[in-house]
Formats: structure tokens, sequence, C-alpha cells
């Protein structure tokens, strides 16, 4: 599904503003994409920009001029990127923009245009350079911003955007869209809870990291009714394997996944894991509290943004959830 697609199909409203404003070649100087966890802003704001420059569009870009390629492979000197979600954004990043589109541009095409992505990642500094460039934008300059928290974004750069908002997909359709895109059924369950675009959901099914992931928790959760294989398990399969804390924050958060489905399922019999049912009745059954097995994955979460040794504070939580 390209992205024209998946706008006209899943965000009807953000896909209207973009056609209109593409058949009047009328355009905010700033736009802020803001969609929740999931949603694929950064590559909703390429197509925008690929169709705002290019010139056979109709109304979108035609993904087959040289433009389009040279967009596609990053070639394009009047179009900058900064992605915040591989880096904080730092004020020497916004200047750098400044600088680049304050000389006479290297294009043809007379739109200049920079894109950075989860705003919200940008140091105060960055924040005060961007907002002072958005108040005294050079002529046929645009910026288009993306966020999943609008709400840690100053207000005064807010006021001087034009805010896109991207509706959370239903979460039974997204998996039954993924499925239908050739994802299978159990990975489609599982990365509905982390993406909001059935796209990224089968582009994320075929990721080894993701595989390798889902395969250690799965061993982990298959073998909860054996403590001593639990204890073996743990520390041959697990903690060697979690040397990052972005490994560790995802093995909590689909933990927590597993554990808030299974106090679900527990309830009212309904889940969306609907592969893992056997699973959900081994956690109903092995963990004497599931409410409190959610505090603590939480907090053991957080304390990640601290300096501490991964493998204890694993062990520490699998532990005091398990009772090993």
């Amino acid at each position: 599904m390209k992205i024209d697609e998946y706008l006209e199909k899943n965000q009807p409203i953000p896909y209207k503003i973009f056609k209109n404003s593409l058949e009047r070649n009328s355009f905010f100087h700033a736009y802020l994409l803001n969609g929740a966890l999931g949603t694929p802003l950064l590559e909703i704001a390429k197509f925008l920009a690929k169709s705002m420059i290019c010139k056979n569009r109709h109304p979108f870009a035609c993904n087959i001029c040289s433009t389009c390629n040279r967009i596609d492979n990053n070639h394009y000197g009047n179009l900058i990127i900064i992605d915040g979600k591989l880096n904080t954004i730092k004020k020497d990043d916004i200047n750098n923009i400044i600088d680049i589109f304050s000389n006479t541009s290297s294009e043809r095409n007379e739109y200049k245009i920079y894109i950075i992505n989860l705003i919200e990642n940008m140091t105060v500094d960055a924040s005060n350079a961007l907002l002072k460039f958005l108040e005294e934008p050079p002529e046929n300059t645009y910026a288009i911003l993306t966020t999943e928290n609008k709400f840690k974004i100053l207000p005064t750069i807010l006021s001087r955007t034009e805010i896109i908002n991207f509706s959370l997909l239903n979460q039974n359709r997204l998996i039954s869209d993924s499925i239908s895109l050739g994802t299978k059924d159990d990975d489609a369950e599982i990365l509905s809870f982390f993406y909001n675009d059935p796209i990224t959901i089968k582009e994320k099914s075929l990721d080894d990291n993701y595989l390798e992931s889902k395969s250690d928790i799965l061993t982990l959760l298959n073998c909860i009714n054996d403590k001593e294989s639990l204890k073996f398990t743990i520390e041959s399969n697990i903690l060697p394997k979690l040397t990052s804390k972005e490994e560790a924050r995802f093995f909590f958060d689909i933990f927590t996944i597993f554990i808030k489905e299974a106090l679900k399922y527990k309830i009212n019999k309904t889940t969306l894991l609907t592969s893992y049912v056997n699973i959900l009745n081994s956690l109903i059954k092995e963990v004497n509290n599931l409410d409190d097995a959610i505090l603590i994955l939480m907090n053991s979460r957080n304390k990640l943004n601290y300096n501490l040794n991964i493998n204890l504070l694993v062990l520490h939580t699998l532990c005091k959830i398990f009772g090993v």
C-alpha cells in the first residue's frame, strides 16, 4: 500500500487537506504532523515534501520522474531531513538548516523544504532556534515537522504551525489489514500495539531483531509453569541477549502487553492476542497479581533512564513477578 493510498483509506481528513493544498498549489509555511506512536509520520512528511516539489504531481508525487527518484535517494539539495528518532536534535542541527537555506538554491525548483521528525526530542536551545526561524522564514521555505506528543512542544512553536492530526486506527481493523497484506496473524496481533500502520507492521514483522525478541519472550512465557526451566531460560536465554537499554525497553514493552491482555482475558474473556490464549491462561495461573506485575514492569522500564546494570534489573523484575 502506497502512502497516498494509506492516507485515503485510513486518514481521510489529512488526505483531503494535502490533496486540496496540492491542487491549489497553496501551502502553509509550516506543518506539524501530530500522530500516535506507530503512525508513519516521517514517511508521510517525505511524501508530502516530494509531492510539493514534483513537477508532474497529479495531485500527489508521480514517483517516477528524476526529481522523485533523487528525493527517494536523498540526493535532492533543497530537501533537508533531521530525524529526532535517531539522535537528540541540537541547536547546531537547526543552524545548519538556516545556513543552507539562506544561500542561493541549488535546485531549479524554488521550494526549500526541511523535515524535522519528532521535534519533541529537541534541546531547549534547538527549540528556541527553530522558533526564531519559524517566525522569520525565508521566501519559499517550508517546514514539515512531526510529533507523537504535541504537549511536549513549546506553545509558541505550535502557534506558528498548521497542525494536522492523525487518528489512531481501530486495533482490530489494523490487525485485519496487516494480515491481508501478508503479515502472520500472531505478528500482526503483537505489532498492532506498537504501530499505527499496516504497512509498517508488515515490514517490522520481517525484522530480525523483532523476530529474535519475540522468540525469546515466547520461550520465557512458555515455561513459566516450571520454575526450574524458567530459571534456566532467564539465565541462559534472556539475560545474555539484553545488552542495551533499547533491547530491555522492547522486552519490557512486549512483556507488559502480554500481562495486560492476560488481565483483560481474565476479566471478560476477550483479547487481541487470540494466537496466544494458552500463554494468557498460563499467566493468569502463575502470576499471583497481574495488576502488581504491570506496575513492576512499568517501574522497571522507567529505571532504564538511569545508569544501572540492565541484567540485574531484568533479573530482579522477573523474580518479583514469578517468585523465582
